[in-house]
């Protein structure tokens, strides 16, 4: 009996922790992500937006930028066509162009760089993923959450296993990421020129209704049951 007792506690502790708790993780790839419906993206131009703020270190240079500026910041190549690279003509999801040159219209448009401090985005709730066009993917450039999850420069290279080299700046240097985590702020910096990055956009996971978990609970207890009739026969 205390052993059946014992099993139908851990039975519920498991479909809690299946069900509920998130594994922190993310992917990366060299192609660009779908937004959603439940996308809240970062506007470049202004800064602002319903739903979050975004603050600069007061020291190491961090800002917006367009164009690219020798040892200071690059553009993030979000594809390649005919053998050019591509870029964001603005924020995530926009149209992509081959024109570097921000002087002409409908070139590469604005993103974020930290120089060698830091960029934070804080929402004004909690999200569940996160996603972003990483430039130029460097071992000194770090992505921290408030949750305590933290995404290194080398964690993406190793993730896209594409030779990533620091400071490469064309097509195959910089990364689409997505992360998966629960956070309502994040932080991006480096401890060296520069970590770049466009296309930011923030969104919330479908959560199971409570009615559907206690189906599921009750399937596992039935279970349990069966289990504990053919112990006592």
């Amino acid at each position: 009996m205390k052993v059946l007792r014992g099993a139908s506690f851990l039975a519920m502790a498991l479909i809690l922790s299946g069900v509920l708790a998130r594994a922190d993780s993310f992917t990366a790839s060299l192609y660009s992500p779908t937004a959603t419906v439940d996308t809240i993206p970062v506007v470049l131009n202004g800064i602002g937006g319903a739903g979050y703020t975004v603050s600069f270190s007061a020291n190491g240079n961090p800002g917006v930028v367009r164009g690219a500026v020798g040892g200071a910041y690059a553009i993030p190549v979000a594809g390649v066509s005919g053998g050019q690279a591509e870029y964001y003509t603005g924020d995530f999801g926009s149209p992509l162009t081959t024109d570097p040159d921000p002087a002409d219209p409908g070139s590469a448009g604005n993103y974020f760089s930290t120089g060698t401090g830091s960029i934070t985005i804080s929402f004004g709730s909690q999200q569940s993923s996160l996603g972003l066009l990483w430039g130029s993917v460097d071992n000194y450039n770090t992505l921290s959450f408030d949750n305590g999850y933290v995404i290194t420069g080398t964690a993406v290279q190793n993730a896209i296993s594409n030779n990533f080299v620091n400071g490469y700046q064309g097509f195959g240097g910089s990364a689409y990421v997505l992360v998966d985590t629960s956070f309502t702020t994040v932080t991006f910096s480096s401890t060296q020129p520069s970590f770049e990055f466009a296309g930011v956009a923030a969104g919330v996971a479908p959560i199971p209704e409570p009615a559907s978990l206690l189906l599921f609970g009750s399937g596992i207890f039935g279970l349990v049951g069966v289990a504990r009739r053919k112990f006592l026969a």
